[in-house]
């Protein structure tokens, strides 16, 4: 495997430093940014043009290429500012009701614990955090874990594919499959899986994605994908 020196030069950032939080911040590759300022000049030539005749055809090529990727129809695929964005959309659409609750973990991204606590407070519905004992020593401790606290209220689940703090891949399949025939929506955070680990949307039959493009994929910082099997709700 190579150390990496070879694709040193593939990216503009600055050499004196050693850039490793690819997860929070990823730098695209000088192929990207070139593109994306072609985008930009093309933009400003003519932006009634760009803007007013061009950019719905050209949204629909991107959500055409991103769903080949991500294993999603391109009508189901929309784009979002980040995966917070993404998530916090389904969490509205999911349509809760005043005592239903949201089963997720206490590995979750914070911002998106105060997104469902906010969200459930607006509806009186309750946000339960199931704790994960660490270190997990199998998928199935995993699974058994999270589905121990599915109850007679609980209506959505919501898990991180791949978390944040803890780099732990949850089950995701397993526990959409469980959920789905428990008739629980599901809502997944996939912030750290485009470009990361492999993804099949059809095959995964979840409710709600939302990943970004920004970090693994190394495609540009506003980029991201959001998908819904369920659709957004009014």
């Amino acid at each position: 495997m190579s150390d990496g020196t070879d694709l040193r030069a593939e990216f503009l950032l600055d050499p004196s430093v050693t850039f490793l939080n690819h997860g929070s911040f990823g730098a695209c590759p000088r192929t990207v940014f070139e593109r994306y300022q072609a985008w930009q000049l093309e933009l400003e030539r003519q932006p009634v043009l760009f803007l007013a005749r061009r950019i719905e055809g050209l949204l629909a090529e991107a959500r055409a290429s991103l769903g080949a990727y991500v294993g999603a129809d391109p009508d189901d695929v929309l784009f979002v500012p980040n995966a917070t964005t993404g998530v916090n959309l389904a969490a509205w659409a999911v349509g809760l009701k005043a005592d239903d609750e949201v089963l997720t973990t206490d590995l979750e991204y914070g911002a998106l614990d105060l997104t469902w606590e906010h969200v459930c407070g607006d509806f009186g519905a309750r946000y339960v955090r199931t704790p994960i004992r660490l270190p997990v020593t199998s998928p199935e401790e995993l699974v058994e874990a999270v589905w121990a606290g599915v109850g007679p209220r609980t209506c959505v689940l919501f898990i991180s594919h791949h978390t944040s703090s803890t780099a732990i891949t949850l089950p995701v399949a397993e526990l959409c499959r469980r959920a789905r025939e428990a008739g629980l929506r599901t809502v997944v955070d996939g912030a750290h899986v485009p470009g990361h680990l492999p993804l099949d949307l059809k095959t995964l039959d979840v409710d709600y994605y939302a990943g970004n493009c920004r970090k693994w994929q190394f495609h540009l910082p506003e980029t991201c994908c959001y998908v819904g099997r369920a659709g957004v709700q009014e």
